[in-house]
């Protein structure tokens, strides 16, 4: 497994070698770290698979459109991101090769589904919250998951479509990853967890206070115990005013 961090937000993409396969997740952003995913890939059939359509997720898709993807079958519903990857890149001057694209999806998951391949089994669970297509991929025998951008060490739950749904959705992981004996994490943005399931659930349970915390009319900018850093505020207050919207 190699894992390809961005400097944008720490973004992560994860090349999963198998036997007669591989899988890579939400290769992103610049040119430069894409050229690196490309040169790291095995000579085997490419499966690309998308945890969600937020751009800073889709923005490597031209690159890498020749293998097979999957992704939520509500992905597609995001076709708007590929505009906010077009803008970034117009901002800061972001020259790339290859024209952008939405990602194309070859295999639409729309509810739990096993896939078994050449030396594991895949176990794809949807877990909206984040946004609508959210979601967590499973590597059963490796005892891993890609997250998507839920389980973040860097920041609090970003909440763009139910905070309800999260709060389910990360009962959900909290289930899964005890019952599969989960014990490495590879989230969206920011540092991984390896060998132990411990401080997976650590994370878990700290997400499903703080969303608890604003489901209950509590604005107070804490998580982890901690004040949530000026440059986190305004997301936060962005939650709270979302929350208010949502429970009338």
């Amino acid at each position: 497994m190699i894992i390809f961090q961005s400097c944008l937000w720490q973004t992560n993409s994860t090349l999963i070698e198998g036997k007669e396969e591989c899988f890579l997740f939400d290769p992103t952003y610049y040119p430069l770290e894409l050229e690196q995913i490309k040169k790291s890939l095995p000579d085997k059939r490419l499966n690309l698979i998308y945890t969600h359509g937020d751009w800073d997720h889709i923005a490597g898709f031209s690159e890498f459109s020749y293998g097979h993807t999957l992704g939520h079958h509500k992905i597609s519903e995001s076709k708007d991101q590929i505009e906010k990857v077009k803008s970034f890149d117009l901002q800061w001057y972001v020259a790339r090769d290859k024209e952008l694209e939405f990602p194309r999806i070859d295999e639409e998951i729309g509810e739990e589904t096993t896939k078994s391949t050449s030396d594991d089994s895949l176990y794809f669970l949807p877990i909206p919250g984040h946004t609508p297509d959210m979601m967590a991929v499973f590597f059963l025998e490796r005892k891993l998951v890609v997250a998507g951008d839920v389980l973040s060490d860097l920041e609090f739950p970003f909440i763009f479509y139910s905070s309800q749904k999260y709060i389910k959705s990360l009962q959900m992981m909290k289930e899964k990853i005890t019952e599969h004996h989960i014990h490495t994490l590879i989230p969206g943005h920011g540092r991984p967890i390896f060998n132990s399931q411990r401080e997976i659930l650590q994370r878990i349970e700290d997400d499903l206070a703080y969303l608890h915390q604003l489901t209950s009319g509590d604005k107070r900018a804490y998580y982890r115990q901690q004040p949530i850093p000026p440059h986190l505020i305004s997301q936060h207050e962005a939650n709270i005013n979302f929350v208010e919207t949502e429970l009338k």
